[in-house]
């Protein structure tokens, strides 16, 4: 489920929000930052801890959230009357950009993804980091058996895998 989703991700932001350099999985990256690892703006996509809901015929549902971890450079400025203050205020546009691109989201295995959480944090000396936290609705049916008939959402399918 999670590959789908991460692909699914990668493949919308890559699409619509062509200013984004760098996209990969979360893994503490600004915990250990030394020197420029990576180009900015990036987009790193975190997998929260989820529970999984058993069905009927070796099918199972969960709703999984997913943190995006956008990281810009901070731009200095000095007030409301520094010239600068419309490129420090970009990262904003760019989280803007990011939500309209993961709006309506959705595959043949997962339902769109609803935005519902949303964090600055300013705590990374040059870099700002911008969280974004959306939730799905997966439902896996890789586990159906070869030939089983399984009803979900009141379409039929067969598994010939």
């Amino acid at each position: 489920m999670r590959k789908q989703l991460f692909l699914a991700i990668v493949n919308r932001l890559t699409e619509k929000v062509p200013e984004l350099q760098f996209i990969d999985l979360w893994n503490e990256q600004l915990a250990t930052i030394q020197g420029n690892t990576w180009p900015l703006p990036a987009v790193f996509i975190e997998f929260e801890q989820y529970d999984v809901h058993q069905q009927a015929n070796h099918v199972r549902t969960a709703e999984i959230s997913v943190r995006l971890h956008i990281i810009t450079r901070a731009v200095n400025y000095n007030g409301s009357k520094d010239e600068r203050m419309n490129q420090a205020l970009a990262i904003f546009d760019l989280i803007d950009n990011i939500n309209a691109a993961m709006q309506g989201l959705c595959g043949d295995c997962f339902a769109s993804f609803m935005l519902t959480a949303s964090a600055t944090n300013h705590n990374h000396a040059e870099l700002i980091e911008s969280i974004e936290r959306w939730t799905t609705r997966v439902t896996d049916a890789s586990a159906i058996r070869k030939g089983q008939r399984v009803e979900l959402s009141d379409i039929d399918i067969v598994n010939n895998a």
